[in-house]
């Protein structure tokens, strides 16, 4: 006889939770037991009774699955290791301190069938959300910094709960190389990458650490922002594509025969520019009422930064076309 398929799968990574994992892990399970469902919980090499505490919890409820790590290796590569040993169709990521009420994963669920999305993030409420001020500064700052690169269709990328699914999830991991501060954004810029709708559900985060940061450090948000940036690097289109030392070659080519263009450009304009009756027009333009001093050094700055800001957005259009599913911007690109 078959055995009846999980629908849920909720993974719950836990380091030093010992004080109220097997309370939490209670009240999550109450909390879904009308759908057909596990808990997983990675002990990720806690010094506590944390998996102690899980165990007891799951001779409650057998559906509670304890699994310990010999060490920790960080939130998301627990979650990703859970996720190899989950069942369901749908697959949870929910933190044990339940900062984040586990009544909000039915709600998720009911998100994530009436926008048939594949995805359901859920995002704090800057207004319902009182966190500490200092706090509040540098995730707006985070927050900023990775919708002008990355141009995702959600307004939060780092709240702990998400629900996906299975399938998204097995074509995306394969993918990622954080394992830490910054695996969500790394995780959902591949589901877009794929095409898999991603939607947002506000939610409430009742928050219980002590401090200006909470658990956070600024050494975290500082290897956040590096996280970050390393994944834009892999995320654009000539790493996600991996293209040939070949491909390589000729970009580069290319650039440089841009540059070379400029140069060339420039010698053919400058006569023709300086003409008296287009004099005053390029005196404003190449703003030659300011000493030469500053001014070239300016310039070359401005069209630096001009060049970086258009390689952003035409990476993030670039990569948006692959993810289409309809015809559209790029429409002559197939993903797959």
């Amino acid at each position: 006889m078959q055995k009846e398929k999980i629908k849920l799968s909720v993974i719950i990574p836990a380091y030093n939770e010992g004080s109220h994992i097997f309370d939490n892990l209670l009240k999550v399970c109450h909390t879904v037991k009308k759908h057909k469902f596990e808990v997983i919980v990675i002990d990720d090499g806690s010094s506590d009774n944390t998996y102690t505490e899980s165990k007891r919890a799951a001779k409650i409820f057998k559906n509670i699955k304890p699994i310990r790590t010999k060490q920790n290796q960080g939130k998301g590569a627990s979650l990703f290791y859970g996720f190899e040993k989950a069942k369901g169709e749908l697959i949870a990521f929910l933190d044990a301190d339940l900062e984040i009420a586990p009544e909000y994963l039915n709600k998720l669920l009911i998100t994530m069938q009436k926008n048939k999305a594949d995805v359901v993030a859920g995002v704090k409420d800057p207004i319902t959300n009182r966190f500490p001020f200092l706090r509040r500064i540098t995730s707006a700052l985070y927050r900023l910094t990775v919708n002008f690169l990355f141009g995702l269709n959600i307004t939060d990328t780092q709240t702990g709960i998400k629900i996906f699914k299975r399938e998204v999830l097995e074509q995306s991991i394969p993918r990622l190389k954080v394992s830490r501060f910054a695996f969500d954004l790394e995780l959902l810029v591949a589901a877009s990458r794929f095409g898999y709708k991603i939607v947002e559900h506000p939610v409430e985060v009742i928050y219980q650490r002590k401090g200006k940061l909470g658990r956070m450090k600024f050494t975290h948000f500082f290897n956040s922002f590096i996280d970050t940036f390393t994944i834009y690097f892999r995320a654009s289109f000539w790493r996600w594509l991996e293209p040939s030392a070949g491909t390589q070659f000729w970009m580069v080519v290319f650039v440089f025969g841009v540059f070379l263009t400029g140069i060339g450009f420039a010698k053919i304009l400058s006569p023709i520019i300086l003409q008296p009756t287009l004099d005053k027009v390029s005196y404003i333009i190449f703003l030659r009422f300011i000493p030469s001093n500053i001014r070239d050094p300016l310039l070359t700055i401005t069209g630096i930064l001009t060049i970086l800001t258009a390689l952003i957005q035409l990476n993030k259009r670039l990569l948006k076309a692959f993810a289409r599913k309809d015809r559209g911007d790029l429409a002559g690109i197939l993903r797959k």
